[in-house]
């Protein structure tokens, strides 16, 4: 029986359009592929770079280089690709930037190891570093017009950009009409930065460069249920390789508050109690700890308060800014907070499982030591009803765990975007389980998922809790701005 020829071969799978990679199983195994040469090389490389496994490539990486080698038009540019995707896909950086992916809807180029000079990349067909990233941009500009008359971003995408080509004119008047730097217009959300930056990202929510229209930078995005959004901004600079520039997160440079959000929450810049910072010894964990507790105005010990023992105090102050002005404004009951700061190993701290002798320790001074040391300088409570346990991120798994092992402890949970989800094996004995309050913010992701599921989980197994669903980012606007309310309806109050 004769064999196919290994150009009719490809003639084939040309004509068949985009393949799935087990469709290229004849041209792996055809006999003449090791010793292709010319256009047939080329072609070849083309299609095991393009659709075939990552097990393809070095062979289609090979073949484009021999025929670049003999001179073959178009050979080297389909060898860079293969060489830049066979560095992706092990998790390196590409050599010469013909490697791009595609997040929210557009394309970024994948980060360069920079060993590949633009002569070298003239010589293998491929553009300078600055024409290629003029083609994704202005591939991705394209596409964001061509959007800019869709409808609204579903939840899973949170936001898109779109794009309507404005000028430096017209953004400028608009920002003196607004009287700051970000507007919107019904969904559509435009953010603009005046600063000599080579470039920007608008964090921390949205992670996509800004683009530059004359001397500023503009970003201009469609939001899921932008007129409820609470989010804070901040102008993060990127390099001349569109990473970033910074290696602290910069400060935020405001708020915005969609015209339905919730009204911002009081807060007292300057609190009306006391804050005071503590280092406690700790046999548990072999060396003292951070404690930051809050105080209301007058305390006494004798009022035996209820208190709230808190994750992370080491971003503890916004917290006490809102919980102080609720308190002020009788919103909110009197209560002190004892918040042990997070060591280093905070995810081992804080997660059951993932480093047990870190949990372990931790629970010992977190349950045991932190308590009885509070109970004997504060007179707090001890009784299960008048004490809760909180958290934010990790810290919320860490309180929803606690809650699980040790509900004799606490009466109250307090837990905002959890980064665990239930196993689907909690449970608690008649009487026993604690008042869950659950919250996340709808452009949280995963932290979103895990939160909600844990909301299904509890609604299902019948356990009394309390579901808040912010049009919030993973940030901490959204859990000070919950925390007076879920201490109002812990220990007695007005929550909203």
């Amino acid at each position: 029986m004769q064999r196919e020829r290994l150009a009719d071969l490809l003639d084939g799978l040309e004509a068949a359009g985009d393949l799935g990679p087990d469709s290229l199983a004849p041209l792996r195994s055809h006999p003449d592929l090791g010793a292709a040469d010319g256009q047939d090389a080329v072609r070849a490389a083309a299609l095991l770079s393009r659709q075939g496994f990552p097990a393809d490539l070095q062979t289609a990486a090979q073949l484009a280089l021999r025929a670049h080698q003999s001179g073959v038009p178009g050979a080297g540019r389909v060898c860079a690709e293969a060489v830049d995707r066979a560095a992706v896909m092990s998790s390196r950086t590409q050599r010469f930037g013909t490697f791009a992916y595609e997040y929210k809807g557009e394309l970024l180029l994948a980060p360069l190891d920079g060993t590949v000079s633009d002569e070298l990349r003239a010589e293998f067909g491929v553009g300078s570093i600055e024409e290629l990233r003029r083609e994704v941009e202005a591939a991705n500009r394209a596409a964001a017009a061509a959007r800019t008359d869709g409808g609204p971003p579903d939840h899973s995408q949170g936001y898109v950009r779109i794009w309507r080509d404005p000028t430096e004119e017209e953004l400028r008047a608009r920002w003196a009409a607004e009287g700051q730097p970000i507007w919107a217009d019904g969904d559509e959300l435009t953010v603009v930065c005046d600063r000599p930056l080579i470039g920007a990202i608008v964090g921390p929510l949205f992670e996509l460069p800004m683009w530059r229209v004359g001397s500023l930078l503009v970003l201009t995005v469609r939001v899921h249920r932008l007129d409820e959004a609470v989010f804070t901004y901040g102008f993060w600079p990127l390099d001349e390789d569109g990473r970033p520039a910074f290696s602290v997160r910069p400060d935020p440079d405001g708020r915005f508050r969609g015209v339905n959000a919730r009204p911002a929450a009081p807060t007292n810049d300057t609190i009306v109690g006391r804050v005071e910072e503590h280092e406690l010894p700790s046999e548990s964990l072999g060396r003292p700890r951070k404690v930051s507790v809050y105080l209301p105005a007058g305390f006494d010990p004798a009022e035996n308060l209820p208190v709230v023992y808190s994750a992370d105090g080491q971003f503890f102050a916004p917290y006490t800014r809102r919980v102080d002005a609720a308190i002020e404004a009788g919103t909110a009951p009197r209560c002190v907070i004892v918040a042990p700061h997070a060591g280093r190993n905070r995810t081992g701290e804080y997660f059951p499982g993932y480093d047990p002798g870190a949990y372990a320790a931790h629970a010992g001074f977190f349950l045991d030591e932190v308590p009885a040391w509070a109970e004997r300088t504060y007179n707090v409570a001890t009784e299960r009803a008048r004490r809760a346990v909180c958290g934010a991120s990790d810290g919320g798994a860490h309180a929803l765990s606690i809650a699980v092992r040790h509900p004799e402890r606490f009466g109250h949970v307090i837990a905002y975007s959890s980064g665990m989800p239930p196993n689907g094996n909690e449970r608690w004995a008649s009487g026993e389980a604690p008042y869950i309050q659950l919250c996340a913010g709808v452009y949280e992701g995963q932290f979103h998922l895990s939160t909600y599921s844990w909301h299904a989980f509890l609604e299902m197994t019948g356990v009394e809790h309390h579901w808040v669903e912010r049009v919030c980012a993973h940030e901490l606007i959204q859990w000070i701005e919950e925390l007076p309310d879920a201490i109002a309806r812990a220990f007695g109050g007005s929550a909203h």
